[in-house]
């Protein structure tokens, strides 16, 4: 590739990176539902023809920030150094690595929530289906360990291994989303600790799938 190739090549990937970001910003200012092009031209200070250059909906831009944030997640979680003697207590050691990235990532896992909202009942084209399950279907954040641990025996076994990866991810993530969004308030209503639910629910969950 020549120079002059590399430095357009690197221009688009940063004006691309900008609207990324400026989508994800008015995402959470707004909710998915009240932003639109406009919006996202303004913020990133394009046309609205360079916009639509790079991304032709609201939706592909959704797409885009959801795939970016759950690629950041697992790699978080895949680059961490898990302790524990044998796969339920690096299961453990896993769920209390993503608590951490829930943590230190709120709006992050607040937009989780919107988008989980916003397509609850289906997806906005065949297009944006297939990369997104293609997507989830690639990334396996607890299913490998539940494998090891049902044949180093510490995990049980009567429940298929995809079952309890399901299980796990979907849980933690809705108890993240749930004590990040509203933990303040429950804390005053119900007089509990955010931080010590979540430990609590990791709990629950390592009891849940060790085995008897």
């Amino acid at each position: 590739m020549q120079k002059w190739q590399q430095t357009l090549e690197q221009q688009r990937v940063g004006r691309r990176e900008e609207l990324i970001q400026a989508a994800r910003g008015l995402f959470l200012e707004k909710d998915l539902s009240g932003v639109t092009m406009k919006d996202i031209s303004e913020r990133a200070g394009v046309s609205r023809v360079t916009l639509y250059k790079y991304y032709r909906s609201i939706d592909e831009l959704a797409f885009e920030v959801q795939i970016r944030i759950l690629s950041e997640m697992y790699r978080f979680a895949e680059e961490a150094q898990l302790h524990g003697q044998n796969a339920l207590e690096r299961l453990h050691d896993l769920l209390l690595t993503m608590c951490h990235f829930a943590s230190s990532h709120p709006e992050d896992i607040q937009f989780i929530g919107l988008f989980d909202h916003y397509y609850r009942d289906s997806y906005p084209s065949p297009e944006l289906e297939a990369r997104y399950r293609d997507f989830l279907r690639s990334s396996e954040v607890f299913q490998s360990l539940i494998v090891e641990g049902q044949r180093d025996g510490s995990i049980r076994t009567d429940i298929p291994a995809n079952t309890l990866a399901a299980l796990i991810g979907n849980t933690s993530l809705s108890m993240q989303q749930r004590m990040i969004c509203r933990g303040h308030i429950l804390h005053q209503e119900q007089g509990i600790d955010p931080q010590e639910m979540l430990l609590l629910h990791i709990d629950l969950l390592v009891s849940y799938v060790q085995k008897r």
